[in-house]
């Protein structure tokens, strides 16, 4: 099993193979259209978007174009977000987690946020956070 680094961009295209080729996540996706955007707090700042589109669902390095909602952490925080020791509503709370555009857009779509972890659940199993 080949162990990828959090936030590479090997990690990035691992997330995107999983996303792409799952028919599950196609079908649950085919009437939304919506691009989320995640930001790290490093320097310089590491960035990747989601963006589906109605049953396509891609996962890209870098800024989006025109994120509907973006969410920013510092790397401990997306470390803790990753391995599941932290709830992003948790981290939204305490402010650990910032977020902006129209978060009202994820309401309708929580069915979708459970799919895409379990679609990268097996990303997520071989993922080193290298102490971020």
């Amino acid at each position: 099993m080949v162990e990828l680094m959090h936030l590479s961009d090997a990690w990035v295209a691992a997330l995107d193979e999983a996303a792409a080729g799952n028919e599950g996540l196609r079908v649950s996706t085919i009437n939304t259209t919506l691009v989320l955007e995640y930001r790290v707090a490093l320097d310089p700042p590491v960035c990747w978007h989601i963006i589906i589109d109605c049953g396509q669902v891609r996962i890209r390095p870098g800024l989006a174009e025109q994120p509907d909602v973006w969410f920013e952490v510092q790397p401990a925080t997306a470390s803790s977000l990753l391995d599941g020791s932290l709830d992003p509503l948790s981290a939204v709370i305490d402010g650990t987690l910032t977020m902006g555009g129209d978060p009202r857009l994820l309401v309708p779509h929580r069915q979708i946020f459970n799919d895409l972890g379990d679609v990268f659940l097996h990303v997520r199993t071989t993922t080193n956070t290298g102490g971020r």
